[in-house]
Parts: C-alpha cells; structure tokens; sequence
C-alpha cells in the first residue's frame, strides 16, 4: 500500500511544484515545504488535483454519507436513457480522463475487461446491482469497445462526489439513502467490500 501511494506521489509531484495553492485534508492551506515533509506518510490518503482551479489537495480515499439515492439514480436513469432500478445497489465506476495513473501499467483492453466482468459477477453474487461505467473523458479508456461507458450526464457524478481529479478512476456505490466512494486508484475487490458494507 505504502508503495503504490509513493508511485502516485511521483507520478503528480512534477503537476505539484507548479501548483499556486495546495491543501491539507482539513482544507488548510499548506506550503510546499509542508507538503513535501508529509508525503511521505500519506497512507490511507491520496493526492487529487483541479485543474481548472489551479490547486492540489490531500483527501482521504474514502468518503460515506447520506444522499438522495433514489432521486440521484432516477435522474441518472432518465438522462441516461436507461432502465436502473432505484432501489437496488448502483455502483458507479468514474473515470475522469487520461492522466499518469491510468496510462501507464501491464493491464491489457482484454484483462480489464475480464476483470470487471468478473467483479459484476461477484458483486451479483452479493446483491443485485446496477453497474455504471461514467466518465469525464474518455480518452484513454482500455475498455471503450468492450463494455459500455457513458459521458457523465450534465456532470452529475463528477460534481456530487469527485470535486477533484483523483488518479486511475474512482467508484461511488448508492444504496438505500446511503453512499460510499472510493477517490482513485482501487483493487477491484475494494468495490465489493464496500457493497457489504453499505448492504448492511
């Protein structure tokens, strides 16, 4: 774990020396002098950015609340033009454009399709879900051709739950009034644990 969090600290520290503002995980504005003394210890945290606002912040990696579920997943369903059962598990996978994390790896179009099948498969297995694959941009999707994405309708997901742009992809599931997400890269068995967890 504490490799894979140095990897993605390299990978965006060039993205980092040229931030103008960078925050804590409370919101607190800290130096880059900071910033470098913590990054070392930054388990269970991950480093997001935005771009169009020019800053960097560190964020946990997971997030649980209350929500609207059903009118969410309703209107999701509607702009989508798809039939998604509201009150049923929605778990979405976001993807929010190419970046260091999700161009580079061994994971070939055809073992991130099988994989994903796999894990709908296991997450059936746990409870009926609705599977979604949304992105910001799909520049850079492996699975384009194999399974079906959608462009994040009006932005809906992105602004709810994924104010930054989070490394790889992120996943938020919509269960019962409830949510949990997960901010960047994840194994894929983190979505069914989290499924137990929000089923409960």
């Amino acid at each position: 774990m504490r490799t894979l969090l140095s990897i993605t600290v390299i990978l965006f520290s060039n993205f980092l020396f040229s931030q103008k503002k960078i925050f804590d995980e409370n919101d607190k504005m800290i130096t880059l002098d900071e910033f470098n003394h913590r990054k070392n210890k930054l388990e269970g945290l991950k480093i997001a950015y935005n771009d169009s606002l020019d800053i960097a912040k560190i964020t946990s990696d997971t997030e649980k609340g209350e929500i609207d579920s059903e009118k969410l997943i309703t209107d999701l369903a509607h702009l989508l033009k798809l039939k998604i059962s509201p009150t049923q598990p929605t778990i979405i996978v976001f993807y929010p454009g190419k970046d260091p994390c999700n161009s580079s790896g061994l994971s070939t179009p055809k073992s991130s399709f099988l994989d994903f099948k796999e894990n709908e498969k296991k997450a059936n297995k746990i409870k009926q879900s609705n599977l979604l694959y949304l992105y910001k941009s799909k520049e850079g999707i492996k699975t384009i051709n194999k399974i079906k994405w959608y462009k994040d309708p009006k932005n809906i997901i992105e602004n709810t739950f994924f104010h930054y742009h989070y490394p790889c992809s992120s996943y938020v599931i919509l269960y019962n009034n409830k949510y949990i997400s997960h901010f960047g890269e994840f194994p894929l068995s983190s979505i069914l644990n989290n499924l137990k967890a929000i089923i409960q």
